[in-house]
């Protein structure tokens, strides 16, 4: 079976067949119900993995993803369930990534291991929601800034890393 979507035609195989198997999650809603994430599949369509090779993965030849299903892959389906990329807005995810970053700070200040942990989950939360509302992959989003950072040279200074 064959169909067009906006990401191109889909052909079902037996490999695709087992990827939806494998991938499909249960409705919060409805228990009868169950959905796949969409964008995932066409990823995996084009080349059979969650995400394209990019950036720095591309040289070497690993794909950035070979598991079946990322964090990233969950906190897309948990916010796409909750209509935040039908309804969502660039501008209260930045405001929510700085309400979150004050979160972090304020749990540094006062050495709160645990809070600066679930801050910087949190952080991650709201990026992968940004990056998702602007139409890059996350995972896309790393990989330009490790090609930024990978042959930087600097030194540490007070603490913070200084680049040359």
């Amino acid at each position: 079976m064959t169909w067009e979507t906006i990401d191109g035609d889909v052909t079902l195989t037996s490999e695709s067949i087992k990827w939806v198997i494998a991938n499909a999650k249960t409705s919060m809603y409805n228990d009868e119900r169950c959905y796949v994430y969409n964008k995932a599949f066409a990823r995996w369509f084009d080349n059979n993995s969650p995400y394209p090779r990019t950036g720095a993965l591309a040289q070497t030849g690993i794909r950035s993803m070979d598991v079946k299903q990322t964090q990233f892959d969950l906190i897309r389906a948990w916010a796409n369930e909750r209509g935040l990329y039908a309804k969502g807005d660039t501008k209260t995810q930045t405001l929510k990534l700085m309400e979150e970053a004050g979160e972090i700070c304020r749990a540094v200040l006062k050495n709160d291991h645990d809070q600066v942990i679930d801050g910087i989950g949190d952080c991650v939360v709201v990026l992968t929601n940004l990056a998702e509302l602007i139409n890059v992959p996350i995972e896309d989003c790393i990989d330009v800034a490790y090609e930024e950072i990978r042959n930087r040279k600097g030194k540490m200074v007070n603490g913070t890393f200084k680049k040359d």
